[in-house]
This record gives structure tokens, sequence and C-alpha cells, in this order.
């Protein structure tokens, strides 16, 4: 597990900045984070997470073998099929670190948080009026050089496409994100390619909405679960609790795989769990803000639920 240390505070004695080591895994969630106090009875403070990545260009194995002579090893994906990769170029890794800086930037302006009615601890006085400013979530994601400077290290492959279409039967433009199962430590070249993931709800109608694998597995990295999790979803739960038992043979495929099945992507489910970031979509909504509540929360010495997620739109500061 991640531990938390309070290394910065003002001279009122509020955390201004939070640091995270990686745990021993390294797949931890694992973020700095910042305070911005503005008093300037115009400004919402700001609460900003930083995550330092290391992406690790993949340079593929060569074996000599015998008779045979050298050989380049394939890389398998998470579902353990094999794909032909290659060395990065120095254009290709600057476009794909420049993508994945922009869609990682879907997870900003997305949330506000409204303070507890109990909680004083981000006022200020401006004459004789008194502020309380909501809180601005924020995300910086730093791509850095080295993974001993990073909270997360994440392997990225690129693949060979030629290679790619003809084991897929399918024509080089058609290849996209869906292609290679990338995981939260391990990604391709192809993920930066947001697409159109279709799926149905559980009224039967079938939505196609654009997903983004590189927005989808930073929440992972920011600690959330699949869609069906963190919604409470009753079916993602059925699919848990049958995960790897006898029961799960009476189930359609959709529920196998425990909370990576369909059912817990967003199959089959209110259109809403679907169409969030952490299912099939790129949508988001207040159980994408615990990683803000939960560290304000470490901030302040207050419980996460009495921070109140407000969306897409920046409330005025509160001035009595």
């Amino acid at each position: 597990m991640a531990t938390l240390t309070k290394t910065i505070t003002d001279k009122s004695g509020r955390v201004i900045e939070v640091t995270s080591n990686k745990g021993a895994s390294g797949l931890d969630p694992a973020f700095d984070s910042y305070m911005v106090l503005h008093e300037n009875g115009t400004d919402n403070h700001t609460l900003t997470l930083v995550m330092k990545i290391f992406l690790n260009q993949v340079v593929p194995t060569t074996v000599r073998l015998p008779v045979v002579g050298s050989v380049t090893l394939p890389y398998q994906d998470w579902n353990k099929r094999n794909f032909v990769i290659k060395p990065w170029s120095a254009p290709e890794f600057a476009t794909f670190s420049r993508e994945f800086r922009r869609q990682c930037g879907y997870w900003t302006n997305q949330f506000w948080l409204e303070p507890p009615a109990g909680f004083a601890g981000y006022d200020y006085k401006l004459g004789p009026r008194t502020v309380r400013p909501n809180v601005y979530c924020h995300l910086y994601v730093d791509l850095v050089s080295s993974a001993a400077a990073a909270h997360r290290t994440i392997n990225i492959v690129n693949l060979d496409r030629a290679a790619a279409a003809g084991m897929l039967g399918k024509r080089q433009n058609q290849l996209n994100a869906t292609d290679f199962r990338s995981d939260s430590a391990t990604y391709d070249s192809l993920d930066v390619k947001p697409v159109p993931r279709p799926f149905t709800d559980d009224k039967g109608v079938t939505h196609s909405l654009n997903r983004s694998t590189i927005a989808h597995e930073l929440g992972h990295a920011l600690g959330l679960d699949h869609s069906g999790v963190i919604h409470h979803d009753a079916t993602c739960a059925v699919s848990a609790v049958v995960d790897h038992t006898w029961m799960e043979r009476f189930f359609p495929a959709v529920y196998h795989g425990g909370t990576n099945s369909g059912v817990c992507y967003g199959e089959r489910v209110p259109r809403g769990v679907g169409a969030n970031v952490m299912g099939f979509g790129l949508e988001f909504d207040a159980t994408n803000a615990v990683p803000w509540t939960n560290r304000i929360a470490f901030h302040t010495g207050t419980k996460a639920s009495d921070w109140k997620v407000v969306l897409k739109r920046k409330p005025l500061p509160k001035i009595t």
C-alpha cells in the first residue's frame, strides 16, 4: 500500500502538500496532491492530484536459436494473445506521449467539491464578510524520465501493424485500441486512438460511445474499479460472487470474469454505468471523484463522504 505523508503546511497549519510513495507492488494507487488557496473573493480553491508516470518503451526480445538463428519473440496482451512488436522510433514515441497527455486531460474540469457545513478550515475573511470557497479538482500527469522518479511505470509496446492486421484478418487502417487487450501496467501504440465501443443496456438499447483506453486505465491508476463496482450495481455483484465457482457455468459469458466481466463494465445494466469512463464510455459522475474526496479528507481531517461533488460547473464561493 502507498504511504501518504503531509509535507507542507501553511502558517495556519493547513496541509498544502501531501506526497505518496508507489507502494511495494508499483501498481498501488499513488499520487501527490497540492492545495492552492485563493483568498481573493472570486476564485475557488484548487486541489491538484499529481501523478508521475514513466512510459517504459518495451524493446522486443530477440533470442538466437540453433539452426533457426535470431528470432524476435512475440508479446502477450492481457488475453494472452501473441503480437509482433517493434522498437519505438523517436517520432512515434513523441506522438504517443503527446496524445497520452491529452487524453489524461479528460479527468480535468469534471468535479468541484463543496465543503461540509461544519468545516470552516478553508474559510477566510474579506473585509466584514466570510468567504467559503468550493474546491476545484484538477489532475496533472507528469511524464518523468525514469521508473525511480515515478509513482507508476507503464510498459508501452509498439505494435507491428502489418503483422497485427494479418493475424486479425483486418486492414491496417481498421486496427484500433480494442485489438491488443491492454491493462493498467501495459499499453499499446493503438491505445491513443479512442474507438466506439458498443454495449447494450438493461433495456435492450445498444449504444456506441467513444472509449479512451488511456482515460479508463488512468482511472484504475487513481484507485477506481470498473463502473459496475463503483456504482454498486447488483448485476456486477453477482458476477463477482460466482467468479471461479461451480455456479459460473450457469451464467452467460457476459457474467464471466468477476469484476472484469462485461456486466461490470456496463453490459446489460443501466446506461449510465456502461457510459462511464470506468466502463465503455467517457462520461463522468460523482463516483469518479473519489480520489479527490479521499485526498481532501486526508488534507483536512474530515470525512470524504461529507464533501459534496458538483459536476461540470464552477460554483461561486459562498459569501456571508
